[in-house]
């Protein structure tokens, strides 16, 4: 093995690993800012659907979802044994068929107007009731 290939392993060996870390930071830190924003509305009597909050958690981990596809290509470059490119192809899968299902939800919140109302869908995520209150004028 060549200096130059020696190299690229040992970057790619360091890059992967953070990769994947900001991938779960974009996770968490999309969880932590929707469950604030929830408990934020419900102490302030903000009581309105939550068709937004779902819609920003689920474009949250649609991003995170992408950078863990990241870090499992440069994982699969610097060692393309056929076990490793098997086990690339099913997570990659397998995250792709999740990515669908998360950009379809988003899709339907922001396009169906029962939806956005908080009145549901054939979708397991549609299920919310909508809380807002009116406000005498």
């Amino acid at each position: 093995m060549n200096a130059l290939e020696e190299g690229v392993r040992l970057v790619v060996g360091y890059l992967a690993p953070l990769i994947e870390a900001c991938g779960a930071l974009v996770v968490v830190l999309g969880a932590i800012r929707t469950i604030t924003q929830h408990v934020r509305r419900r102490f302030s009597l903000e009581l309105d659907s939550v068709t937004g909050l779902r819609i920003q958690l689920a474009g949250s981990m649609v991003l995170g979802l992408e950078f863990q596809v990241a870090a499992d290509i440069l994982k699969t470059a610097v060692s393309p044994t056929w076990d490793d490119v098997l086990q690339l192809a099913a997570l990659i899968g397998l995250r792709a068929a999740l990515s669908y299902l998360l950009e379809r939800e988003l899709h339907t919140l922001c396009t169906d107007p029962e939806t956005a109302k908080g009145e549901g869908s054939e979708s397991g995520m549609t299920g919310a009731k909508d809380r807002s209150v009116e406000t005498p004028e």
